[in-house]
């Protein structure tokens, strides 16, 4: 991979990681399932994934900056967890969102993903209380995130070109 490479995909790993928060707090704000909600299992997560998927990333950001990312992005899934369980499982959600899965037709996909934006949750005011405070918590594990991927970018930026791959 080369710095350009694994500078892209960090930037990817980052933006994906955003926009699972930013729908996390659509489909609360809405109270309604407007956005697909992120994967609950980390190891089925796109970030979990991309961290997992080449050694060269923990060799050129180091096992430290390595580490904190793996132990973040875990913390940041079981308060994810947390919400998931507490106010979005669902059974017609889960149908749908399994439906959706096995469907190959681009009309049935988008009919199926019209039916989950009408499934709508209500919250109590101890419920708005608690939900608030996970949301906090994911917005300080997320900017312990960026953070943490902004020290990786220097790191990448400042790593010795013998390291990665020469570009094609």
């Amino acid at each position: 991979m080369t710095r350009e490479e694994l500078l892209k995909s960090l930037s990817d790993a980052k933006d994906l990681h955003f926009a699972n928060n930013r729908r996390i707090h659509s489909i609360v704000r809405n109270r309604a399932f407007i956005h697909r909600p992120p994967v609950a299992d980390v190891s089925q997560c796109q970030f979990d994934k991309w961290l997992r998927s080449d050694s060269i990333i923990e060799k050129v950001v180091g096992s430290i900056f390595y580490g904190d990312l793996l132990t973040l992005h875990n913390k940041w899934h079981n308060v994810y967890l947390n919400i998931y369980y507490s106010f979005f499982e669902n059974q017609k959600l889960t149908e749908l969102l399994e439906k959706i899965d096995q469907s190959e037709k681009e009309k049935e996909i988008e009919k199926l993903t019209e039916k989950m934006s009408k499934i709508k949750f209500k919250l109590t005011p101890l419920d708005e209380e608690k939900i608030k405070t996970l949301l906090s918590d994911l917005e300080k594990i997320s900017n312990q995130i960026k953070s943490t991927i902004e020290s990786c970018e220097r790191k990448i930026n400042a790593t010795s070109s013998s390291l990665f791959d020469k570009p094609k």
